[in-house]
């Protein structure tokens, strides 16, 4: 029987060849992909960024935006009378505009005004003399918890609402006339958002009217009542 030597050289060496192949595709090429991996991971890198929501709030700041240090609103002058009579005033002029500030994905919000000292606070002129602003008889003394007559009226519905930077005002509406009662309105709401009002925002309201009953005889002075706006 004669051997062919060059077949089963070429035999061997195609065996040795499938062989190189198997180690290439076992070891050799998962640790070159291995290596490519490591070396493309090695110069990239992700950042990450967190901002945070803000919380609501209000504030009154003037034509620039600046929060106005000692705001105040100054009714009408009157003089001493014997009869009933009524003062008004403008809350949010230009100098003094009400900002709302929604740094939040919430898009309902409200913004309301009441008396800092709560429903028995009362008009005063740092003495004796007082007057009422949330009584339910207006001028005169009614079923309230104290014996001074006097109401203040609060009508944001004429007033101008503004976006800030653009920020549309769609849903977002001035509150409606009320005066304070003690008891039944400790609070007015001055403006408000609703379901699809734009988040991230901020609104100016101005222009909201004041009106307040005086009673009769109420001594000359120069009267304060202090209000504390609130973001809800």
């Amino acid at each position: 029987m004669k051997i062919n030597a060059l077949a089963l050289d070429r035999s061997y060496l195609q065996l040795m060849k499938l062989v190189c192949i198997v180690l290439i595709f076992a070891f050799v090429l998962p640790s070159l992909m291995l290596y490519i991996g490591f070396v493309s991971a090695a110069n990239t890198t992700d950042f990450s960024q967190t901002i945070n929501a803000g919380s609501l709030s209000v504030d009154i700041v003037d034509a620039d935006g600046t929060t106005v240090g000692s705001p105040s609103v100054s009714f009408s002058s009157m003089t001493f009378s014997f009869d009933k009579a009524s003062t008004t005033g403008t809350f949010g002029a230009a100098a003094q505009k009400v900002r709302l500030s929604n740094p939040t994905g919430t898009a309902t919000w409200s913004v309301t005004v009441a008396a800092t000292s709560g429903a028995t606070a009362t008009w005063s002129d740092g003495g004796s003399n007082t007057f009422d602003f949330n009584d339910p008889a207006f001028a005169d003394d009614g079923g309230d918890t104290d014996t001074k007559g006097g109401r203040l009226a609060v009508d944001p519905s004429g007033g101008t609402i503004a976006g800030v930077n653009g920020c549309s005002t769609t849903n977002v509406s001035a509150g409606s006339s009320s005066a304070f009662s003690e008891g039944a309105t400790n609070s007015i709401t001055l403006f408000s958002a609703s379901s699809g009002a734009a988040t991230y925002c901020r609104w100016d309201l101005t222009g909201v009217s004041l009106t307040q009953s005086i009673p009769a005889q109420q001594a000359g002075a120069t009267y304060t009542l202090n209000m504390t706006l609130t973001a809800s």
